[in-house]
């Protein structure tokens, strides 16, 4: 094992984990729908305009400005773009928990382990499916997409069994 001092080793641990964190940001965004969460604003509005917007007293700042129902869309864009950057948040601490909970779960690989594991087993399970697939699609006559790979329009095919008459 490689020896590290303590700086280096400091550098690296963060580039480690800051890489972890950025993927679980990228993650997060392009599959759990980033900043959206099905929640309604609408009772939270209701809620607000019942309860702060008919008091003229209330102080949001320390400039004494009152609270204008005028100006309620301005807060309640604040209170949305602050909600999404929580929900945000709260999603990419859940993907950096599994992620960080997977990789300490199980046992670590060495390279070599590794490579013999993609070249013995995994190597033949890819051809297998390169080869089934294309044989499940011709048997069930199943055109998954509407290309003719000979440049020739697609007409509409008729089942096996009306030629076998």
């Amino acid at each position: 094992m490689t020896e590290h001092s303590a700086v280096i080793f400091v550098f690296f641990f963060l580039a480690e984990y800051g890489s972890i964190v950025l993927i679980c940001i990228l993650n997060s965004i392009l599959f759990l729908a980033g900043y959206i969460f099905d929640f309604s604003f609408l009772y939270f509005y209701v809620y607000l305009i019942q309860t702060i917007g008919s008091d003229n007293n209330i102080y949001l700042t320390d400039y004494a400005a009152n609270f204008d129902v005028r100006h309620f869309d301005d807060y309640l864009l604040i209170i949305a773009t602050t909600m999404g950057g929580v929900i945000l948040g709260v999603k990419t601490c859940m993907m950096i928990f599994t992620f960080i909970w997977a990789r300490a779960s199980f046992p670590r690989i060495r390279y070599d382990q590794l490579m013999s594991y993609c070249w013995t087993i995994l190597l033949p399970v890819v051809i297998g499916l390169i080869i089934v697939t294309p044989c499940i699609l011709y048997s069930f006559d199943i055109i998954s997409a509407n290309i003719s790979l000979l440049g020739m329009p697609i007409a509409r095919r008729t089942p096996r069994s009306y030629y076998n008459k």
